[in-house]
């Protein structure tokens, strides 16, 4: 139990300290490249949670952009600390309601009514003006001043309070149940796991960590509309991300936001234009197809060849 409490927090240092590194140079670049990949690896965290369950959501842009919405509507009225709260708060709360209608279907029904949700709270912002601002945008106070080193180490912060709680619902307390409701849910049902329970507090869980992706998001510049939080882009990026790095991890997300945002880079760098972005799908799915179970996967595997596991067979008596 030591042993692996500090293997975590092992873990989380050697998340922070490169970020923590960047934002203390003077190279503003790497510094808004690191923003991407934190707030890139927060989501992909939150979308993780909930595939553990079973559930493929391609609606997180929902709770991305209520996430910045509320903390941005709420904080004037709370303050920066209790407004980012309710506004968190409010994702939970939406998604444990979207999760008692939702989370009864099965694989492609749940995943279309997730799209569908998503699409309809951007039709809801637009619609409302008065509240939201409609197609002009909010204007959320902005992080940290403005000061793009404070706000990458604010960010950070948030990804490793992110990744702790992907921990925990990797604990022994909740894995074994995600995985019979993952593979079985009847068969779970049958052997007493809270099967519905389960689900609503990881849909939950999931949407509170991409409401706290959202906030950060939309209080880097001091200005947001629609068409910058509930983008079919931030239902995608998740899946992506995590299937490239790993599922079912903590550590895949994150490594699968960094070599995303790599291949971004690079790709844009070589092909530039539009163009870039035919060679940056390719790759992705040349990746995915030949690492299935992501990079953190695929290094396990390479480990495993590396290290045989030790033979069970009894040695033989020697007469």
């Amino acid at each position: 139990m030591i042993a692996r409490s500090a293997a975590r927090i092992g873990l989380y240092i050697a998340i922070a300290a490169p970020l923590a590194l960047i934002a203390v140079s003077d190279r503003p670049f790497l510094v808004q490249v690191a923003i991407g990949v934190a707030i890139s690896a927060i989501l992909a965290l939150a979308w993780d949670i909930l595939s553990r369950t079973g559930q493929v959501s391609l609606g997180h842009a929902a709770f991305f952009g209520i996430g910045g919405y509320g903390s941005a509507l709420l904080t004037p009225i709370l303050g920066s600390v209790l407004g980012w709260v309710a506004g968190i708060l409010l994702c939970g709360a939406v998604a444990i309601l979207l999760g008692a209608v939702t989370l009864r279907l099965r694989r492609l029904y749940f995943t279309i009514a997730t799209l569908s949700f998503s699409l309809s709270i951007q039709v809801l912002i637009l619609v409302t003006p008065g509240l939201t601002g409609g197609s002009t945008g909010i204007m959320p106070p902005v992080i940290a001043g403005g000061s793009p080193s404070l706000q990458l180490l604010f960010i950070t912060a948030c990804l490793v309070a992110a990744a702790v709680v992907s921990d925990v619902f990797l604990g022994s307390r909740f894995r074994p149940a995600f995985f019979m409701i993952r593979n079985n849910p009847d068969l779970a049902a049958a052997s007493g796991v809270p099967v519905t329970r389960l689900k609503i507090l990881a849909f939950a869980v999931s949407g509170m960590i991409a409401g706290l992706a959202g906030a950060c998001y939309c209080g880097l510049y001091g200005y947001v509309i629609p068409e910058d939080v509930f983008t079919i882009n931030w239902n995608v990026l998740p899946l992506a991300v995590t299937v490239l790095g790993g599922m079912d991890t903590t550590l895949g997300p994150i490594i699968g936001a960094v070599v995303l945002r790599a291949l971004e880079e690079v790709a844009r760098h070589f092909v530039g234009g539009v163009g870039y972005q035919v060679v940056y799908g390719a790759v992705i799915i040349l990746f995915i197809v030949g690492m299935p179970k992501g990079l953190v996967g695929f290094a396990q595997s390479l480990k495993r060849r590396a290290v045989p596991e030790p033979s069970s067979a009894k040695p033989r008596l020697v007469s």
